[in-house]
């Protein structure tokens, strides 16, 4: 373990910096938007353009990669990502940001491709669950140390920016400077939605029902917030408590999966989540401190579902779970496209508590498809594979888990055949 991190460490300190980065200016543009007298409306496709972007980006990054190498694509993307955010900075037409944004998807997507194939590459399978739990606090952290700046009442728009592109530039030198070799090329995506579908429906509906809520806090979050309280650090609050949430319902809802059915755990956050969104909706003069409870519980509730379902699906997938993780990533991202859409014509149309609504409508579908699976697909045996924390950055964080050295093992042993109950 201690030999891993030394040969990680500048991997991991340039993570660090470029989540502080990106984190700031995932909140920060939205803001500059609603600041500017855009419509949420615009602002909310904007935010679908990146994560649609961020799916081009998990496809088609690795064929840059084997063009030209790991530290040359990330100087590259990185590079990209920062000009990005300087032409949003820059230009006010919605029609640059939509092209923009989708450019910055695109380039974390390479980022994080880069880093993971560099985790993938120097660990052992030992230590495996240790550095993915590792990498993935490392991230929350880096976002919520992004919100800090953020909340600091002294620092202006301009300054805040250029904190941004600091960060995000600085993230080059740690991987650019590295003595350590290159790891080995990345592989393309490959999954079939047929086959995500079968291994696990509960899985692939509630992996893509979380990617709205947590598309809808990273896009339009922090504008919720500011247009509630009025205030620009109330906007980075909200968006911190919701990480802050996720982070600390990350393992306790993880291990309670291994103990129980998962389905009944993604339940419980469902109906967590419903509890959330009803605090502000409850009250007719939301306060600050409804807000946040209300962006903790959702964080607590969307973002540890996605490992769960994860878990879910790597509980039936019969030695295909690097095929299975990597649609169940792709519908998370999907959601995240789908979330800020759905508000949009939701305010349009029905309510001007559209934000809330929406989070509202995402947990109670989750919830609902849930409890339909659990009457009609009753499931009586144990789940042998531990939880793991697995990050919703890119398909090439899916080797990590040591779950998949596990089912590759089994799959060896029994000649390709792994005992499962039939798919829930």
């Amino acid at each position: 373990m201690a030999s891993s991190l030394r040969s990680l460490q500048s991997v991991l300190v340039s993570v660090a910096l470029l989540l502080t980065g990106h984190g700031l200016q995932l909140t920060l543009l939205p803001l500059e938007a609603h600041s500017q007298g855009w419509s949420n409306h615009l602002i909310g496709l904007t935010g679908s353009a990146y994560y649609l972007g961020f799916i081009l980006g998990c496809i088609f990054a690795p064929r840059v990669i084997r063009g030209v190498g790991h530290i040359r694509t990330f100087m590259v993307v990185v590079s990209v990502a920062t000009i990005a955010v300087i032409l949003a900075h820059e230009i006010s037409e919605w029609t640059v940001w939509t092209v923009v944004r989708l450019a910055n998807g695109w380039a974390m997507a390479g980022a994080y491709m880069v880093v993971e194939s560099w985790l993938n590459e120097r660990i052992n399978n030992r230590s495996r669950g240790s550095i993915l739990a590792l990498y993935t606090t490392v991230s929350l952290a880096a976002m919520v140390v992004a919100q800090l700046f953020v909340g600091s009442s002294g620092l202006s728009f301009e300054d805040l920016f250029a904190f941004a592109f600091v960060f995000l530039i600085v993230a080059i030198l740690p991987i650019g400077l590295t003595s350590q070799a290159q790891p080995t090329q990345p592989k393309d995506v490959v999954f079939r939605w047929s086959t995500t579908y079968s291994t696990s429906q509960v899985g692939v509906v509630c992996a893509g029902l979380s990617g709205i809520v947590v598309g809808l806090i990273w896009t339009l979050g922090a504008v919720y917030a500011v247009e509630m309280v009025g205030s620009i650090e109330a906007g980075s609050r909200f968006v911190m408590f919701a990480v802050l949430g996720g982070l600390a319902a990350q393992f306790p809802a993880g291990r309670l999966s291994d103990y129980l059915d998962r389905r009944y755990v993604i339940l419980g956050l469902a109906v967590l989540g419903v509890i959330g969104v009803a605090i502000p909706i409850a009250v007719a003069v939301p306060l600050e401190t409804h807000l946040y409870a209300s962006a903790f519980l959702c964080g607590a509730s969307a973002m540890p579902m996605y490992s769960i379902c994860v878990a879910h699906a790597n509980d039936n997938a019969q030695g295909n779970f690097l095929e299975t993780a990597s649609g169940m990533l792709i519908a998370n991202a999907v959601g995240s496209i789908a979330g800020p859409l759905l508000y949009t014509l939701l305010e349009v149309y029905v309510s001007t508590q559209a934000y809330m609504l929406t989070l509202g409508i995402a947990f109670t579908c989750c919830m609902a498809w849930t409890l339909f699976r659990i009457a009609v697909h009753p499931v009586t045996r144990a789940y042998f594979e531990p939880y793991q924390p697995l990050p919703k950055t890119t398909t090439n964080a899916i080797p990590l888990d040591p779950r998949v050295e596990s089912v590759q093992t089994q799959t060896t042993v029994v000649g390709g055949k792994i005992d499962t109950e039939p798919p829930s």
